[in-house]
């Protein structure tokens, strides 16, 4: 499992896709496109107040749990 703290300056949504494509080892526009998963506006919308909660999804072979819109957890969907 990779944990990846969210700037606060950056978007979630965002954020998914660039901490994805490090750990694929790729450009970003390379992956399936975020909103074939989840809708971004409503994922930035959810983890917006930075508050208790959690998102999870599958995107790219990749189980993302977002934690209180500060952390990303990935760890590889063959992994369970």
């Amino acid at each position: 499992m990779v944990e990846y703290e969210i700037p606060a300056d950056e978007s979630v949504s965002t954020a998914a896709i660039d901490a994805v494509s490090s750990l694929k080892e790729c450009e970003p526009r390379e992956l399936t496109p975020l909103y074939r998963t989840i809708d971004p506006e409503l994922l930035d919308d959810l983890c917006q107040s930075r508050q208790n909660g959690t998102v999870k999804f599958v995107y790219s072979d990749f189980h993302v749990t977002v934690e209180r819109g500060e952390y990303l957890l990935l760890r590889p969907a063959d992994c369970e």
